[in-house]
């Protein structure tokens, strides 16, 4: 999945509603992300835009689980974080490797691919709960590594020093009956555009995003769309053709035969 074919803007709209980004500054972030590749995330939070703890906190909302500070966090210069495995599982990969949560959770050893499997078997059965919701009500995560790992799915690096090391209260949020859905919606282009059927339907938008570009690189399908369905309103918040996808990439390859490197994606700061 190349980043760029990632639904950035709807997460970037998700930061600006909950006030932690400005408009303008996902602006120009999701521009810097076109130009270069890299993740959002790690964009807004290296321009200082947004902190990586409040980008965690948002992120582990959106999957159903709050984390509220009980007091200030007070740091011991010799804190040993191997004292607490779970939040400090690396996979050494590069910040742009872009993974599902769901993988990402079982390959840095956050979960086990059997607690995964069952989260994944109760939220097919009740598609209004959110992965990260039922992993942490299951007792088979806590609010904290469910925070770290949303930072690293997203390229920011969250270390000792981070407030998430201090006392924190972890919530479970409901759901409720009046919150948006996300469908995931496999379509066909040509001859003409057809919907044909919902694949995957989740109150997250992190979590329909995931299982779409999931799809798209493990199947290649010929159209997938994900849908924000509010009431009765619908609007199509990403699309994915792999024709265009295709035709992308032959250009891509085309420039870098012709120049060494990609000049849509060269960063001049690097």
């Amino acid at each position: 999945m190349d980043q760029l074919d990632f639904p950035w803007r709807p997460l970037g709209t998700l930061l600006v509603t909950e006030g932690l980004v400005s408009a303008a500054d996902l602006e120009t972030a999701l521009a810097e992300q076109r130009r270069t590749g890299r993740l959002l995330g790690q964009i807004l939070v290296a321009s200082g835009s947004v902190t990586g703890v409040s980008l965690a906190q948002a992120l582990a909302r959106q999957h159903g689980v709050e984390l509220l500070h009980l007091a200030e966090p007070e740091l011991d210069p010799e804190l040993d974080l191997a004292e607490s495995p779970e939040l400090t599982k690396t996979t050494g990969l590069p910040p742009q490797s872009w993974r599902p949560l769901g993988r990402l959770l079982v390959e840095s050893g956050f979960v086990t691919s059997v607690a995964l499997r069952q989260a994944l078997a109760e939220q097919e059965k009740r598609p209004d709960r959110r992965l990260g919701e039922i992993l942490v009500d299951r007792g088979h995560l806590s609010g904290q590594a469910l925070a770290f790992a949303l930072a690293e799915q997203h390229g920011v690096d969250l270390d000792e020093e981070d407030m998430l090391v201090a006392d924190v209260q972890t919530t479970v949020l409901p759901t409720t009956s009046d919150q948006p859905m996300y469908q995931v919606w496999d379509v066909v282009y040509e001859p003409a555009y057809k919907r044909v059927s919902v694949l995957y339907e989740t109150p997250n938008f992190l979590e329909a995003a995931d299982y779409a570009c999931d799809i798209v690189d493990r199947q290649q399908p010929d159209g997938l769309e994900i849908q924000r369905v509010d009431g009765g309103e619908e609007e199509t918040v990403w699309t994915h053709s792999q024709k265009r996808a295709d035709a992308a990439a032959t250009a891509s390859k085309s420039l870098v035969e012709t120049f060494g490197f990609d000049p849509t994606r060269w960063d001049a700061k690097l």
